[in-house]
């Protein structure tokens, strides 16, 4: 069967398996060639898959699974592939700072707009009154 992981910007895998293991909100399950359809929802997680060199890895952040007759498509935020578990470690814990330090930044750009806005409003104020 093939498996396939897309982002909203990149396909991260397309791969013949023979097994993938994936996390929703009820739990781990597996799926094996000849899974009847299936739809879920899937939670922050390390996806496991086999193939003919042997077990790899892929982290994904939030998404959706489907099964289909040819084989799983999962469409996710972020996904990471890797076939080392303590690659895929790091390198999780890299995307989260790099996400964090977006996320600050984000934060102090819309304070900063926010406080552009008042300063203007009370400007006006202020030159009304006059």
């Amino acid at each position: 069967m093939n498996l396939r992981v897309t982002t909203p910007t990149t396909m991260v895998l397309d791969r013949e398996v023979s097994y993938v293991q994936a996390e929703d909100p009820s739990g781990r399950f597996g799926i094996l060639p000849g899974h009847e359809r299936f739809l879920t929802t899937l939670v922050p997680s390390v996806l496991v898959y086999r193939h003919s060199a042997g077990e790899s890895y892929v982290a994904v952040r939030n998404g959706v699974l489907r099964v289909t007759e040819n084989g799983v498509e999962v469409a996710v935020r972020e996904a990471h592939p890797s076939d080392h578990l303590a690659e895929l470690e790091k390198t999780i814990r890299a995307a989260r700072e790099n996400r964090d330090e977006r996320s600050y930044r984000a934060t102090r750009s819309l304070y900063q707009m926010q406080m552009a806005a008042w300063r203007r409003l009370l400007e006006y104020k202020d030159a009304r009154t006059r």
